[in-house]
């Protein structure tokens, strides 16, 4: 009988442990990432507090897992937007105001500002690195459509052959910035078809190069942290 009491004492000084160093855990989580961050996985959980912390930890999972993916669209989106701009206005377009509107020369200047112990000959490639994403899916948006698509742009986007539409590219590019936005600022995105998401990443990188966008799909590890969720 003694020894059943100690048995039981024992188990219930565990459980009172456990529950102890959960509270801390929830406290601390609470304080340090914020109530309001928190408070979708929380309310999704209907207050089961653990469980939201597992969400929260799946989503930096599958967050961590997009960024191969997200890393070879947005280079490949610059580099070649850079290098159709190249081919058509020359290596000094960035200095084009014939062509660009003022808000993209003062993104440029402001940037450019930021590159003054830069040597002149690695300034081009710096300015092409330190431009922002949003910058490069402007240039596809419809105020460029004469200006730079039609001249210039086209020419880096196709899909088997064909020339695609720039209200179709540039609406595939802004819905990635958005949700590389979300990724960046550690936003939830477990709500998010994450797998079709994964798969329009590699489509866009594919209109640019398909042998990018092979490579790109080898080292990505969404289809193993997401599995084939949809």
């Amino acid at each position: 009988m003694y020894e059943a009491y100690l048995s039981d004492t024992a188990v219930n000084d565990k459980l009172t442990f456990g529950a102890s160093i959960m509270m801390q855990m929830e406290r601390a989580l609470l304080r340090t990432l914020s109530q309001s961050r928190l408070e979708p996985y929380v309310r999704q959980s209907q207050g089961d507090f653990a469980l939201a912390i597992q969400m929260y930890e799946q989503n930096l999972s599958a967050s961590e897992a997009f960024h191969s993916s997200l890393h070879s669209v947005e280079i490949a989106l610059r580099n070649v937007v850079d290098g159709a701009m190249v081919d058509h206005f020359g290596a000094d377009w960035f200095k084009n105001d014939d062509v660009l509107k003022p808000d993209s020369l003062d993104e440029i200047s402001k940037a450019r500002a930021k590159l003054q112990k830069v040597a002149e000959d690695r300034l081009h490639g710096s300015l092409v690195a330190e431009l922002s994403f949003g910058f490069w899916v402007g240039l596809l948006g419809p105020r460029y459509d004469e200006q730079l698509w039609r001249r210039a742009l086209h020419r880096g986007f196709s899909s088997g052959g064909r020339k695609l539409r720039r209200t179709d590219v540039h609406s595939r590019f802004n819905m990635i910035r958005r949700f590389r936005n979300r990724v960046a600022h550690h936003e939830p995105i477990w709500d998010k078809d994450l797998i079709g998401l994964h798969r329009e990443i590699l489509e866009a990188v594919g209109w640019m190069c398909p042998v990018t966008a092979n490579w790109t799909a080898a080292l990505s590890r969404v289809p193993a942290v997401v599995g084939t969720r949809s």
